[in-house]
C-alpha cells in the first residue's frame, strides 16, 4: 500500500512524555468521557501517575512493550495547547510484536479540519519506517465518521465483537427452558468446549483477547499447573435432551470486570443458553464484580437479553497492510 505522509506541519508532532501526559489524559477525558469504563479511567490514572511521579515513568518505560503500555504516538498542538492525540500501542502477535492505534481523540473545538486523518497518516509512515508490516485499531460500530475515516485509509474489516456485561445489581431473571438443566461440567465433554471455544473465539481473535483456551483443559496435571500458577476457573454446561448445548468458563479479572467465555454453536437455543448464563450470574454473584462476555457480533443476542445482560459496545476490528 502506498501511504500519503501529511505535508509538514509545526502542530503534529511526537508525544513528549515527560510533559504532554496530563494534557494527553485530560484530552481523552474529554472526548470520550460518554463511553469511559472503568477500566478506562484507570487507564487515566495511569497516565496521570506517570505524568506526576518520574520513577513511575521511567518504570512504563522499560517496561512498555511488555506491558502493552501506551507510551509512543503523536500529538496535535495548536494554540499552545495540545488538542490532538494518537497512541501507538506495541501488542504480541504469535511471537512478533504489532501495532495497534488508539486514543485518537481531537478536541471538539478543532475538529473537522482533518487533524485525526493526518496524525493517522503520520503514525502509518512511522510504522512503515520501522518495518511494521501491518497497523490494527478497534473502533466502535457507532462511531460512523471514524469509521468511515479508517476505511478512506486502506483499513479493512477484520471481525466485529460485541461486549455484553451484566452487573451484580441487575436482577437476575428465571429463565425456564424445558428438559434443559445446568451442571458442572465433564471431563469426557473437553473436546466439544475446546472446539466451540476456537469457532467463538478463533485464533485470529484471540490473540487480542486474555484468553488462554489450554487453561481450561481438564485432568490432574492442567489442574496442577493451574494450582502452580494461582488461577482459578469455574465451568459450567448446559444439556437438553441428553446433548451438552453450551458451555461458560470463568476467570477472575485483574480490572474492574470478571471474564466469562460462553461457547456454544451459533445457532444454539436462546432460552437454553440464557439457562447457563443465568445460572452463571448467580453463583458468581458473591464476587460482588461485573460479569463481561465478548462475544461475535449478532451471535445469541436474544439469549444475552433473557439472561440480564446489556450490550456495552460492539467494536470493528479493523486493520491494514503497509
Amino acid at each position: 500500500m502506498s501511504l500519503t505522509i501529511p505535508v509538514s506541519t509545526p502542530h503534529l508532532r511526537k508525544i513528549n512524555l515527560r510533559h504532554d501526559l496530563l494534557a494527553v489524559a485530560d484530552l481523552i477525558e474529554l472526548c470520550f468521557a460518554s463511553t469511559l469504563d472503568e477500566d478506562g479511567r484507570d487507564y487515566l490514572r495511569h497516565l496521570r501517575r506517570a505524568a506526576r511521579d518520574a520513577r513511575y515513568l521511567s518504570w512504563l518505560q522499560s517496561a512498555a512493550e511488555r506491558l502493552s503500555a501506551p507510551l509512543n504516538g503523536f500529538v496535535w498542538e495548536e494554540d499552545g495547547k495540545i488538542v490532538g492525540n494518537l497512541s501507538l500501542i506495541p501488542m504480541l502477535r504469535g511471537g512478533r510484536f504489532v501495532y495497534w492505534i488508539a486514543n485518537v481523540a481531537v478536541h471538539p473545538d478543532y475538529r473537522r479540519r482533518g487533524i485525526a486523518r493526518q496524525l493517522t497518516q503520520r503514525a502509518l509512515a512511522h510504522l512503515r519506517e520501522k518495518g511494521i508490516r501491518s497497523a490494527w485499531l478497534q473502533v466502535r460500530s457507532d462511531n460512523l465518521p471514524a469509521y468511515h475515516l479508517y476505511r478512506s485509509l486502506g483499513f479493512v474489516d477484520r471481525w466485529r465483537r460485541t461486549t455484553w456485561t451484566a452487573t451484580p445489581e441487575r436482577v437476575v431473571p428465571d429463565v425456564i427452558a424445558p428438559g434443559a438443566r445446568v451442571a458442572p461440567r465433564r471431563r469426557q465433554d473437553w473436546k466439544q468446549q475446546e472446539a466451540w471455544l476456537r469457532e467463538v473465539y478463533p485464533p485470529e481473535v484471540a490473540w487480542n483477547l486474555s484468553l488462554k483456551i489450554y487453561h481450561f483443559k481438564p485432568g490432574f496435571w492442567p489442574q496442577l499447573l493451574r494450582w502452580v500458577r494461582g488461577d482459578i476457573q469455574e465451568n459450567w454446561a448446559v444439556w437438553q435432551a441428553g446433548q451438552v448445548c453450551g458451555f461458560a468458563a470463568w476467570e477472575p479479572g485483574s480490572s474492574a470486570c470478571d471474564t466469562l467465555w460462553a461457547a456454544a454453536p451459533a445457532d444454539a437455543d436462546p432460552q437454553v443458553l440464557a439457562l447457563l448464563l443465568t445460572h452463571a450470574r448467580r453463583e458468581l454473584r458473591y464476587r460482588g464484580k461485573p460479569l463481561q462476555v465478548n462475544y461475535p457480533e449478532g451471535w445469541a443476542r436474544d439469549a444475552f437479553y433473557r439472561a440480564g445482560f446489556e450490550l456495552t459496545q460492539t467494536l470493528v476490528w479493523m486493520s491494514v497492510e503497509l
